[in-house]
């Protein structure tokens, strides 16, 4: 693990640029977090991952990174989308100099800040609310001071349960989340830490399913059944909670384009979209999948939607502007935007028959967007990639390297040792700007073993 120190200059901006500022347009400030959850990444990684700690930055060095910035965009703080490992924002001695200047440069431009809640005592709150356009992700974890001392070990359990409390008295609007671990503090604790979440007015809430690697001790560990379980509780705990509940990663078994939630007052509520709605066209145009009816929805000024809803269709309009956000909450599936670039690779190397190595997560749906969307002009074939070097539960591309999807495709050619892919396809989730995977390692050392051509995407 590296450490970026004293003034930051260009090892800093240029993080910031390629990984942070150009896809996610996310302002790192701090590496320095104040407590120590028990289902934290950082604390399981094996030997070899080269992520970076950041002390504090500077107001100048902010003021460097600020061009940076996408002001049509919120500024997202707390949040990491490149290697430098995300503390918690508040700890920082000059946060409220830093949101100042945020909100000098950029006026109008929403605020996003990723906190556990245990600074946002009265005094803080009354200053977001002052700040104006701010809204806050809060991860509580479990509302029961028992509960969030054994997941976090929080010293200041009790106000960061009141944190809540305080930000739906000063107007701040929030969004809730946790990390489900029903198996340390049971499944009373999450439904509650849920039900208490809508009673304080957050807008909406998250369950993220947790991972642990080969190095995470037993009391961490899961069964093979989990993800199905927090599906069920899930469905379940719609019925009950008034606000959007979603899980992350979710689980997806067709392109449907369901809505999970619909956040209150917002136009997609006040046009009468319900959770459960599936819907059918946006302007009239088929909505082919989750992703992009959501995105067709966003960009799109009083979007005409056609639902279906119990066997009936409903045709609503949404009142709001072009690129406005309308409400709709829905879980993450596809975007056929990814088969297209697929289809164009093809084209573009006159292959026929392709290979597509994905994360063990995403494996379904990819498979099921290249059955709906890819032309018969080529055939792509999946083959989900184990993660070895995390082992235990982890399944996402992001952390997938490079000696995995070697021994996958191995393990692939030995079985089908007559039909050699002429391309093998990559997430671009698993590889920096450069090409590195986290143990930096580049992905073309893989067309140095194999001859075969390899496409990130």
């Amino acid at each position: 693990m590296g450490e970026i120190e004293g003034r930051k200059t260009s090892a800093y901006i240029e993080t910031f640029i390629m990984s942070g500022a150009a896809e996610a347009n996310i302002l790192p400030i701090t590496s320095q977090c104040n407590i120590s959850c028990v289902f934290c990444s950082h604390r399981q990684n094996p030997p070899g991952v080269m992520v970076s700690r950041i002390k504090p930055c500077t107001l100048e060095e902010v003021s460097e990174a600020l061009p940076f910035i996408d002001p049509a965009r919120p500024v997202v703080i707390g949040e990491s989308a490149s290697r430098i490992i995300e503390g918690e924002p508040l700890t920082h001695p000059a946060i409220r100099e830093i949101l100042s200047l945020i909100r000098h440069s950029f006026p109008r431009t929403p605020i996003q800040i990723t906190t556990n809640g245990s600074l946002l005592d009265e005094r803080t709150v009354e200053f977001l609310s002052r700040l104006g356009d701010v809204v806050v992700y809060l991860s509580l974890n479990s509302a029961n001071y028992r509960g969030r001392t054994l997941l976090t070990g929080d010293v200041n359990a009790r106000q960061s349960i009141t944190s809540a409390v305080l930000l739906k008295r000063y107007g701040v609007t929030y969004n809730g989340s946790m990390v489900a671990m029903p198996h340390l503090v049971g499944w009373a604790d999450l439904e509650d830490t849920v039900m208490y979440l809508c009673e304080q007015g957050a807008q909406t809430i998250r369950l993220f399913l947790p991972g642990y690697t080969r190095l995470a001790e037993q009391a961490l560990r899961f069964g093979q059944s989990f993800r199905e379980e927090i599906d069920r509780f899930i469905t379940q705990l719609r019925k009950k909670a008034e606000v959007p509940l979603t899980a992350e990663p979710p689980l997806i078994r067709n392109l449907e384009a369901v809505t999970a939630g619909v956040i209150a007052g917002s136009p997609a509520a006040l046009a009468g979209i319900r959770a459960g709605d599936i819907i059918q066209t946006v302007n009239g145009l088929p909505a082919l999948t989750r992703v992009n009816a959501f995105r067709s929805v966003l960009k799109s000024g009083n979007p005409e939607i056609s639902v279906s809803r119990k066997k009936e269709t409903h045709t609503l309009v949404l009142k709001k502007k072009p690129g406005e956000r309308s409400g709709l909450v829905m879980d993450y599936d596809i975007d056929p935007v990814l088969i297209e670039d697929i289809g164009r690779l093809t084209r573009r190397h006159g292959v026929r028959e392709a290979l597509a190595l994905t994360s063990e997560l995403a494996s379904t749906v990819i498979r099921l967007g290249l059955k709906r969307f890819l032309k018969d002009e080529a055939h792509v074939k999946t083959q989900p990639v184990e993660n070895h070097f995390f082992g235990g539960s982890i399944g996402a591309a992001g952390l997938l390297t490079v000696s995995d999807f070697k021994r996958a495709l191995e393990v692939y050619l030995n079985q089908e040792s007559d039909k050699k892919p002429a391309m093998v396809l990559l997430p671009g989730l698993a590889f920096d700007r450069r090409g590195r995977d986290l143990t930096g390692r580049s992905y073309s050392d893989l067309a140095a073993v194999f001859d075969i051509k390899f496409e990130v995407l």
